[in-house]
């Protein structure tokens, strides 16, 4: 066994994948074996493929690739949740203690004239996020104002069911080179639509007898952003913010779909040995909650399968 092993590429033999080129210490070698199941994520699995000659051909072809297989969904369709951030100042006395029923709820709702259910939820949460892995601190020009941010809730609006999907795309053919990537949030005009009613209802929710005991006024988006669709519009996307929900660069689908990576049973297409089982093969990103136990399960299947052949 050896730690601190970087995975380069892919071997590919006849079309049938036999292994992969790996580095640990600085050395480069080969780890040989009858069938390759990468579970990188919805970044570095694309990644892996389009560096191994699976991929766009003409993406491959840019880099000097030889192209093995010629799959031009791979790298693309990327989703993940955004969310906007409604903030208000709480009225005095209120205290907004992390991880109490108090401070966090859920409203899930389908947005008006959408054709999926529960496409959308709002939230609420402090300002201040608790978790430790977060970097300390809070965008005070966006979200608070003049206002402590110990002071300060907020409304969060997340698009559980995009419409709009992005894409990673390699900028070199050297493995250490990280590909770009680009949600490409709020470009479908359905999801602004549908993000920017939120917000509204949001503002709505605010002036209900429910939150008169709590709060004391909202702090942003201000009036005169939130009566104009295009300045709204504007301030969504320079306050726009990211789940850790990555997934859909290797779509599964059908025959039919030339988008589709991988079959029903997560096998890649096109070559033999070789399967993806993680958030990447998801059609369309689940909705609003998070992706874990989606990719727990995926996992489990492949696990299932292969062991049942």
């Amino acid at each position: 066994m050896r730690g601190g092993v970087f995975v380069r590429k892919i071997l590919i033999r006849d079309g049938e994948a036999v292994g992969v080129e790996a580095e640990s210490g600085g050395t480069i070698f080969r780890v040989d074996a009858g069938r390759v199941v990468l579970s990188a994520g919805a970044i570095r699995s694309p990644h892996l493929l389009m560096l191994s000659g699976i991929g766009p051909e003409d993406q491959l072809r840019q880099f000097g690739i030889t192209t093995v297989c010629h799959l031009p969904g791979v790298g693309q369709n990327l989703m993940n949740h955004l969310s906007t951030q409604m903030t208000f100042k709480v009225k005095d006395g209120i205290t907004l203690a992390p991880h109490t029923d108090a401070v966090h709820f859920g409203l899930h709702y389908t947005a008006e004239g959408s054709d999926a259910v529960n496409d959308m939820l709002l939230r609420t949460s402090p300002v201040v996020d608790p978790r430790r892995e977060r970097v300390p601190g809070v965008r005070t020009k966006y979200l608070t104002g003049n206002v402590p941010p110990d002071q300060v809730a907020r409304i969060s609006c997340t698009l559980g069911l995009p419409d709009g999907s992005g894409y990673v795309r390699l900028v070199s053919a050297d493995p250490a080179v990280q590909p770009e990537f680009n949600y490409r949030y709020l470009q479908h005009p359905n999801d602004t639509r549908r993000v920017r009613e939120g917000l509204r209802l949001a503002a709505r929710l605010l002036e209900s007898d429910a939150y008169k005991d709590v709060a004391d006024h909202r702090i942003q988006p201000t009036d005169d952003i939130l009566a104009n669709d295009d300045a709204l519009d504007l301030w969504m996307r320079q306050t726009v913010g990211s789940a850790r929900h990555v997934s859909g660069t290797c779509k599964m689908g059908p025959d039919g779909d030339p988008m589709a990576v991988v079959d029903q049973y997560c096998r890649v297409k096109g070559v033999q040995g070789l399967s993806v089982a993680d958030a990447s093969v998801m059609p369309r990103i689940p909705r609003s909650g998070g992706s874990h136990a989606t990719v727990i399960m995926i996992g489990e299947r492949v696990v299932d399968w292969i062991a049942g052949n």
